[in-house]
């Protein structure tokens, strides 16, 4: 071989070396980037599961807090927040008597109305959606004026439950319904579990709740909350509820969970107190 023939050899060598570590440098970047993205996939689902096991541990602590037997160290069910560090993640937990909302299964047209109005529904819109779920919740498949029954839902295959709610999310099923109105409803309502604890009970329940159970729409109340106001008086509501362990006292307790920067978790639990000491309680939904 000559020295020119040698010299066009290492010619055309020399950039296929390049191109060759180049690739490997590329192939190394791009297990670098999987190796991050597999790394802050791992740290995510490890945060989620302390978030958890946090919101856990915040209701069980609620749950003591609320079942204790001397009121003077019980938690009270008034809606006011505690907050609390665990292990790094700070809690933020409410208890609240699931008796002092809307029993949505049990109440009349004239609340349904002041219920839908205090979550922001109008007009024709308010009147039908307290007529669809009316008709939801009725046992026959006779339709109320602006209301639906199960032709009304057939082409998108629901059949509508033709007797009491049995979760909130059903609500997002009325015709009517939408995302914004939903999660203003939310906070409003209950769905007891029990016929026989169907009655509202006002005691440490929201000056709102309280306007909607008189059928009040959201104008009158806020004329009701500022002549209170300019009374002196403000918004006073009836106190807490009595003994848990005496009264099979239903508490709705709210825990979040957060963990910075932005991580969060938040379950809201219902709690019935038995006054049994072998079952001192019963979790009656949880979400």
């Amino acid at each position: 071989m000559t020295r020119a023939e040698a010299a066009r050899r290492r010619g055309f060598a020399l950039p296929a070396a390049v191109a060759g570590v180049a690739a490997f440098a590329l192939i190394a970047l791009a297990m670098v980037d999987w190796g991050r993205g597999v790394g802050t996939l791992l740290q995510a689902r490890a945060d989620v599961a302390r978030l958890e096991a946090a919101a856990e541990a915040g209701l069980a602590l609620a749950i003591h807090g609320a079942g204790l037997v001397d009121a003077r160290r019980r938690w009270p069910a008034d809606g006011s927040t505690r907050r609390i560090a665990f292990q790094g993640v700070d809690l933020a937990i409410t208890v609240e008597n699931e008796r002092g909302f809307v029993p949505l299964n049990a109440v009349t047209t004239p609340v349904l109305l002041a219920l839908f109005s205090h979550a922001g529904a109008a007009s024709a819109h308010l009147s039908n959606l307290a007529a669809e779920l009316e008709d939801w919740r009725d046992a026959d498949d006779e339709t109320r004026p602006g209301g639906a029954e199960k032709g009304a839902y057939a082409a998108v295959g629901i059949i509508p439950r033709n007797g009491p709610l049995r979760e909130a999310g059903e609500l997002a099923l009325l015709r009517g319904m939408d995302a914004a109105l939903l999660a203003r409803l939310l906070p409003l309502i209950s769905l007891v579990p029990r016929a026989d604890m169907g009655m509202m009970d006002g005691r440490g329940a929201r000056p709102e709740v309280l306007a909607i159970m008189a059928g009040v729409g959201p104008e009158e109340y806020e004329a009701m909350r500022r002549a209170r106001a300019g009374e002196g008086t403000g918004d006073q509501t009836p106190g807490t509820p009595e003994d848990p362990a005496e009264a099979r006292a239903l508490f709705r307790i709210t825990v979040e969970a957060r963990l910075a920067p932005d991580g969060m978790v938040r379950h809201q639990t219902v709690v019935e107190f038995t006054g049994d000491p072998r079952r001192p309680y019963w979790i009656r939904s949880y979400r």
